[in-house]
């Protein structure tokens, strides 16, 4: 039985793997980081739609208290 190769070297392989399709896909590593910050801003601003704005309030104001 072989070993199995570690899982940060299986998660760096993915990587790679991805960024060169991301790449391939778009025509360039400009344009395939443009379009990997587009997604990430709406990714952002769809998790701050999300978020209880009472919660958001509750938390600001205990850390303020110490």
């Amino acid at each position: 039985m072989s070993p199995e190769p570690a899982p940060e070297t299986d998660l760096a392989n993915e990587i790679e793997c991805e960024s060169n399709d991301l790449v391939a896909e778009y025509g360039g590593e400009r344009a395939a980081l443009r379009a990997v910050l587009h997604d990430f801003a709406v990714l952002l601003a769809d998790a701050d739609r999300s978020v209880s704005r009472g919660s958001v309030r509750r938390s600001t104001s205990a850390r303020r208290e110490w």
